[in-house]
């Protein structure tokens, strides 16, 4: 990141001088941190379909195409994304969502359906599959795409502000 550096002539008109090119430095600040942010979420946008690819997460078109930008975040508007970043059920419980945001909701494994265990002992609950047959599940585990693109931007931030705050 660059410093500027401002040169004082102890005089009106050098007082002047000096005050409306630290108001220009503070304006192009400004614009600069506008980039900054507009270039972190098209990276996070584009760190988050990757994740979503990486992590395996079955039949992904959905939730890909689900992934948006704003002009000051990045959006997954999916109805089931909560349930696939936390993970559900035993299998949830087995795999954890690792960030803090769980503990800030109401969301809890084995909360939020009718439960059956089966004669093997396992837990679960059926649900209608596309095909008009009913399945059972006992969840799945947290993938936390959303968790490993806010991490991956924190780790690639100080290079993206010096890439940015240092071009004129």
């Amino acid at each position: 990141m660059s410093v500027k550096t401002v040169k004082l002539r102890l005089s009106e008109s050098g007082i002047d001088a000096a005050i409306r090119e630290i108001e220009a430095y503070r304006d192009s600040l400004k614009v600069k941190a506008q980039r900054l942010v507009k270039e972190l979420i098209s990276l996070g946008a584009d760190i988050c379909r990757a994740e979503i690819v990486h992590l395996g997460i079955p039949n992904t078109g959905y939730l890909l195409s689900r992934v948006t930008e704003t002009t000051a975040a990045i959006v997954c508007d999916c109805e089931y994304a909560v349930f696939v970043e936390f993970g559900t059920g035993v299998k949830g419980q087995g795999k954890p969502y690792p960030g803090i945001a769980m503990a800030k909701t109401a969301y809890r494994y084995l909360g939020g359906t009718t439960y059956i265990r089966t004669k093997d002992g396992r837990i679960g609950w059926f649900y209608p599959a596309d095909d008009g047959t009913w399945r059972f599940t006992e969840g799945m585990p947290s993938r936390p795409f959303m968790y490993n693109t806010a991490n991956e931007l924190r780790r690639r931030l100080p290079e993206t502000a010096r890439e940015v705050f240092g071009r004129d």
